[in-house]
Formats: C-alpha cells, sequence, structure tokens
C-alpha cells in the first residue's frame, strides 16, 4: 500500500513540473513574439547601394561558387509602394551564392513546402536546421535577423539571438550545421 501512496506521489510531482515547464515556455514565446524590433536612425538610401558597414573584420574569406538568383513578388499596387531588399547570402562551406530581392522578409529552413514567407531559402540536407528556423524582416529602414522558435537557435557572429537583431554586410549566420555569410545588403528607393 505504502508503495502505491509513493508512485501516485510521484506522478503528480511529475505532471506538475511538467505543467510548470510547458506554461513558462508558452510565456517566453508570447514575450518573444510581442518584442517591438528597435527603431534606429541614421540610415542613407541609395538604389540597391546601401551596404551597412561597420569596421568589424570578416572571420573567413570568400569562396567563388554557382549563384542562384530568386526574384521577389512583384504584385504591389504602385499606391502602396514598398522598397524592396535584396541580400545575397554565402554558403561559407560549399561557396555557394544566394540571391533573393523582397519587400517584407526571407525565411530560413528545412522544409520545401509552401511557408508564410515572401521568399524562403531551404536547405533541406542538414538535419540540425527546424522545417522554419529563422527569417530575416524588414523594420523601418533595417533588415533584422529572427529566430523562429528552432530547437537548435540562430546565432549571428557565434552569440546566439534572443531578439531580433540588426543584420549587416560580413556578418555571419549560423544555424544547424550550416554557416552563411551576408555578401550584401542592397536596398531600392522610390
Amino acid at each position: 500500500m505504502m508503495y502505491w501512496i509513493i508512485l501516485i506521489g510521484l506522478a503528480v510531482l511529475i505532471l506538475v513540473t511538467i505543467a510548470v515547464t510547458v506554461v513558462t515556455i508558452v510565456k517566453e514565446r508570447k514575450e518573444y513574439r510581442k518584442y517591438k524590433l528597435e527603431e534606429e536612425r541614421g540610415t542613407e538610401d541609395d538604389d540597391y547601394g546601401d551596404d551597412y558597414e561597420d569596421d568589424r573584420v570578416p572571420k573567413k574569406s570568400k569562396k567563388s561558387g554557382a549563384q542562384q538568383t530568386y526574384s521577389g513578388r512583384r504584385d504591389r499596387q504602385s499606391s502602396d509602394r514598398k522598397r524592396r531588399w535584396k541580400i545575397i547570402l554565402e554558403d561559407t562551406d560549399t561557396g555557394e551564392q544566394y540571391t533573393y530581392i523582397f519587400y517584407d522578409n526571407l525565411g530560413i529552413g528545412r522544409t520545401t513546402k509552401e511557408v508564410a514567407f515572401e521568399e524562403f531559402l531551404s536547405i533541406p540536407d542538414d538535419r540540425r536546421i527546424s522545417k522554419v528556423h529563422c527569417a530575416i524582416v524588414r523594420s523601418d529602414d533595417k533588415l533584422y535577423l529572427r529566430d523562429e522558435g528552432s530547437k537548435n537557435h540562430t546565432y549571428l557572429n557565434g552569440k546566439k539571438i534572443q531578439k531580433p537583431i540588426i543584420i549587416q554586410k560580413e556578418d555571419f549566420i549560423s544555424l544547424g550545421e550550416t554557416e552563411f555569410e551576408v555578401i550584401k545588403i542592397l536596398r531600392e528607393t522610390y
């Protein structure tokens, strides 16, 4: 009889621990989603010529490779004209370059299915990458890297992303066993 009481007590303790863990995870995700992207000023525009640079030194040398080009959607009405962004990412292992043109967001992950992003960089061979791992999103006049709740996290220049963070030319984005260097970030003018 005493064993049953102990077993029931342990089962209740385990259930309470699981419930507390789930509630904590849900709260953290809600807080993360509510987090408003930082507003920064001082960006000048030119026709696909606005490279965000700072005085950081690139950590790896560039490799040449095949270039794949994907164009963004052009179904915007002229009255609701937004600026398009162009970003060139290079896989540091293979040297393969990916060029995307988009208005608001670019998703990165393992899935090959249609997702709720304007453009999507699919990396199906890296099993450590989540289906929808991270995203590059526009806010005001900047591009931010945002983790999409991935299991193995997203890293920018070796630091784990806790909240959306501005990305710049020569930054390194690491997800799973894949690493990309931001070769160029360009913005279109009106």
